[in-house]
């Protein structure tokens, strides 16, 4: 799942009204509105941040003040029996302070889900590099893979103090997944051989995900891109807006919030970011959404989260997130250069803007930290494969032809020009970081030789050129490519990389136009398989496993669709693919199907060996080590995470958000 996968399906006609009014620059007076330090912030309790509360207290202040009022329970008793103990990344922290961050309208609901939500069953450790034990304190598998037992942590509670059980999550099964109208289309990663699970109650903390065929990369699923839907839906409040529960009383709460249906009604109040009255699991609890005139949202913290330092103390050590939604990165690289933002891992750390932050941090009081992109490649090109008109079809699939190309490109060039001198020659490989790094399909083909890269094109039996020096394909038209990208925020240079390459094929004889459309239209023709060539940014580079859009055609890629469309189908739709795209497509289903992980990795192996082999794709550059912003007065932030802009590692989320705390020491 890339960034575009995680953005909300739910049709919220007002609500988007709303965000798109949050777009205007912030006009709040002064820097002093942003500080992060707890004790110029705002009045604490007694014993507030600094005090001998913040720093011995079992709890935060804020909450002890309400224990002592009689208007929370004791800890003792909101703290599940056996509470998940999280180490600090730095030492122990302190309580109190807000934290203020940064998200650019239109995407910022899945940032806010990464910085305040990363909760499953499971989740990734902070390296990216096993599984972990989460709201699930263990699990077993049976049966080769064919029945998982889930067993809950106990003593969890929302965060209005109701009990999390086993009823919750089947609730999630019975009431929403296996309900069509909630979900009309199962997804995918948490199917095997098409079907989903049978989820079963076997005690209020016990439950067992059975399945007629072995789904060997379940934990996995469960550690990335959908475990919070499974942990996210509390029944004692949702079930009175779902129609089998309520059937007499739906009606009426649809008309009252003038909506059409009460599927919309329960997507709403399932939305944890629009509804503060939903009862969350997640660290801290959005408050004040976006709407009404305001240009932030405000998340304040759970006082039933069930996490705790090494000393017992209940976690998070920030009381509040303050998330400033804008539209224009000008202003928040401003603000940035003055330190008005706790930590930033996205949005404005470019490498364009990396001299700018450099020369500011003194003044800013802020340090850089190191990001390791999950990219595999920051360019990579595909020429379409599968193409509706024929000839190009022909032209492309010639791996002579490809390769041609490739030896055309001075990827030097562009990673001076455009990328600073950061990064390097690279085409569709995993990271060397990463176990499945493959060497011959890292540097095959990257060197710039415009002699070799007409020798293959000649080869591949394009050597008759027209007046204009282009060549000509089998129809005896010239060969002619339109390059297509867009602009992302985290990629706005695809427009000039696709300068560079355009120029460098017509060099050698092979017309290309390069051209920008919007994401949407770019994803429109896609679907409708009128590319000929497109450039963008490709996931897997230390997610491979899950991830294998750069090795082979699979779910989620946006190139070789009728190919997709065949292996999804099982064969009844799309097109058949050539025997080694199929033997990858039986490779990867045995590795789903197996729970064995040597094994698995094995089969991975050769599914990228092939890949090396068909040389489907042109990759250009290895991103280079990234970097985001921390004051030095916020603390337990890593040295360096991994930065990915999918689903399956939602940075920083695995890096325990809950631990960062606020001091001036």
């Amino acid at each position: 799942m890339d960034h575009r996968e995680e953005r909300r399906s739910l049709s919220r006609k007002s609500f988007l009204k709303t965000a798109a009014a949050a777009g205007a620059i912030l006009t709040l007076p002064g820097c002093q509105f942003f500080a992060t330090d707890p004790e110029k912030r705002q009045p604490e309790p007694a014993g507030g941040a600094g005090g001998s509360g913040a720093r011995t207290g079992k709890e935060a202040p804020m909450l002890a003040e309400l224990v002592k009022q009689g208007k929370l329970p004791a800890l003792k008793d909101r703290l599940p029996s056996a509470p998940l103990v999280v180490e600090p990344v730095e030492r122990l922290g302190t309580y109190g302070g807000t934290w203020h961050s940064l998200l650019v309208s239109g995407e910022y609901v899945a940032w806010m889900d990464r910085q305040q939500r990363y909760n499953g069953l499971l989740r990734y450790n902070r390296n990216w590099s096993g599984i972990i034990p989460d709201l699930a304190e263990s699990y077993d598998v049976n049966n080769d893979g064919r029945e998982y037992v889930f067993h809950l942590r106990q003593g969890v509670k929302w965060s209005d103090g109701h009990p999390f059980t086993a009823d919750d999550i089947m609730f999630w099964y019975e009431d929403l997944l296996m309900n069509e109208e909630l979900t009309p289309v199962p997804p995918t990663d948490l199917l095997s051989n098409d079907q989903p699970p049978k989820v079963e109650k076997t005690d209020d903390h016990t439950v067992v995900f059975k399945y007629d065929t072995p789904h060997g990369l379940l934990p996995r699923v469960l550690a990335g891109g959908y475990g919070d839907e499974i942990i996210g839906k509390p029944r004692h409040y949702l079930q009175k807006f779902h129609k089998k529960y309520n059937p007499e009383g739906i009606e009426a709460l649809v008309k009252d919030a003038s909506l059409d249906d009460w599927v919309q009604l329960f997507l709403n109040q399932a939305d944890w970011s629009i509804n503060p009255d939903l009862p969350v699991l997640s660290a801290w609890v959005v408050t004040s959404p976006l709407g009404d005139g305001l240009e932030r949202i405000i998340a304040k913290r759970n006082p039933y989260f069930w996490k705790v330092d090494p000393q017992g103390r209940q976690l998070p050590y920030i009381d509040e997130i303050h998330y400033y939604v804008m539209q224009n990165l000008e202003a928040a690289l401003l603000r940035a250069q003055n330190g008005e933002f706790g930590q930033v891992d996205r949005h404005i750390n470019t490498l364009r803007n990396k001299p700018v932050l450099a020369r500011s941090r003194e003044k800013g009081n802020y340090r850089f930290f190191d990001l390791t992109s999950e990219l595999v490649n920051e360019a990579m090109i595909t020429l379409n494969l599968t193409h509706k008109n024929p000839i190009k079809r022909q032209i492309y699939q010639n791996k002579d032809f490809r390769i041609g190309l490739s030896h055309a490109l001075n990827r030097q060039e562009i990673i001076d020009a455009v990328y600073q001198r950061q990064g390097e020659p690279w085409q569709s490989s995993p990271r060397r970081e990463s176990k499945f790094y493959n060497e011959r399909l890292a540097k095959q083909y990257i060197e710039y030789d415009v002699a070799k890269a007409n020798d293959h094109l000649d080869r591949a039996g394009f050597s008759r050129r027209d007046g204009g020096g282009f060549r000509l394909g089998p129809d005896g038209k010239r060969i002619s490519i339109m390059l297509e990208c867009t602009v992302q925020w985290d990629s706005p240079v695809l427009p000039d990389v696709a300068e560079f390459v355009s120029r460098y094929w017509r060099e050698v004889g092979v017309e290309t136009e390069p051209r920008v459309w919007s994401a949407e239209l770019m994803a429109s023709r896609a679907e409708a398989n009128l590319q000929d060539a497109a450039i963008d940014v490709d996931f897997g580079g230390l997610n491979i496993l899950m991830d294998p859009r750069a090795v082979f055609p699979h779910h989620g890629t946006e190139h070789f669709l009728p190919w997709v469309q065949w292996y999804e189908s099982r064969g009844k739709g799309g097109e058949e693919p050539p025997e080694p795209i199929r033997n990858q497509m039986r490779l990867y289903n045995e590795i789903r199907t197996t729970t064995d992980e040597k094994r698995q990795d094995e089969l991975m192996r050769q599914v990228i060996e092939i890949a090396a082999e068909e040389f489907t794709l042109i990759g250009i550059i290895l991103p280079a080590t990234g970097y985001g912003i921390v004051r030095n007065d916020f603390h337990n932030v890593p040295k360096s995470m991994i930065s990915s802009t999918g689903a399956w590692f939602p940075t920083p989320g695995p890096t325990d958000p809950h631990q960062y705390f606020i001091s001036t020491d």
